[in-house]
């Protein structure tokens, strides 16, 4: 693997010594970079310590204030009446309270993915499903007590403690979530990569019809390798984006090479 990065990015005429590699370990390349690029998202879970003062900042406002007299009181939920609450709603999930008979709701909750408090329990629902319960005596002590009513009577005490709660889990929980994030971002770059070779491999086709897609695909992937790698040093050092530009000139003049060496190659040929 070395010696195909160093020749893509020092003596890319000598890429088309690799055309015929097997397609698996093509795809072992991709996945590598993709790796590569991923290792700020690894770096950033080993390093996340709770929410951003920005986000709490944001749920503080977002979030429902709870007029009905509802609590959670040694870790379960205790209201005055039957209550179906939408605490809190963003982008990613909503979060619920449900005061009834949970086998008895009418209406599951329609969002990809949602929460709902019901008595001693947190239901995690996906797409209208229930696809986990834990005891809410489970959670991090400081969400075992939580009086709504301090919304509004003592919103620094209750946003503090219910932060401090949130902060404790998802740092307790990092094992489960964060190996989630990286695949799928993983899975997305690798994804871009594919269709970015297989559009770049097509017009690689067009304009060298004689040789067969599957090496077009080898020399589009191997010629990438300076864009590969562009991508990685950007998402990892928030590079100045005139650097950026100027490696990406220096990336397509390595494909220019590469071409001019294929046209070469098939004039000696015919």
């Amino acid at each position: 693997m070395f010696k195909r990065i160093r020749d893509s990015l020092v003596y890319p005429k000598e890429i088309l010594n690799y055309r015929k590699d097997h397609i698996l370990f093509v795809l072992l390349y991709i996945a590598f970079f993709a790796l590569l690029l991923s290792s700020r998202s690894v770096i950033d879970v080993i390093k996340y310590d709770g929410l951003t003062s920005a986000y709490k900042a944001s749920i503080e406002e977002e979030m429902t204030i709870v007029s009905q007299d509802c609590e959670i009181l040694d870790a379960t939920l205790v209201c005055d009446g039957e209550h179906y609450i939408n605490l809190y709603s963003d982008p990613l999930f909503t979060i619920y309270l449900y005061s009834g008979d949970i086998a008895l709701l009418s209406e599951y909750p329609s969002d990809n993915y949602s929460i709902i408090i019901n008595d001693d329990q947190a239901h995690f629902y996906v797409v209208g499903r229930n696809s986990l319960s834990i005891p809410l005596s489970d959670l991090p002590s400081s969400l075992h007590n939580i009086d709504f009513a301090d919304q509004v009577n003592n919103p620094s005490v209750f946003y503090n403690n219910l932060f401090n709660g949130i902060d404790d889990l998802l740092v307790l929980e990092k094992s489960f979530w964060g190996p989630m994030v990286v695949l799928v971002e993983m899975f997305v770059t690798i994804a871009f990569y594919l269709v970015f070779i297989l559009m770049s491999a097509s017009f690689l086709k067009m304009r060298h019809k004689v040789i067969p897609f599957k090496e077009t695909f080898t020399l589009t992937t191997y010629s990438s390798t300076s864009l590969f790698i562009i991508l990685t040093f950007y998402s990892m050092l928030d590079l100045n984006i005139i650097i950026i530009v100027i490696l990406l000139v220096i990336s397509f003049r390595q494909n220019g090479i590469m071409s001019r060496e294929i046209d070469r190659r098939l004039k000696n040929k015919s």
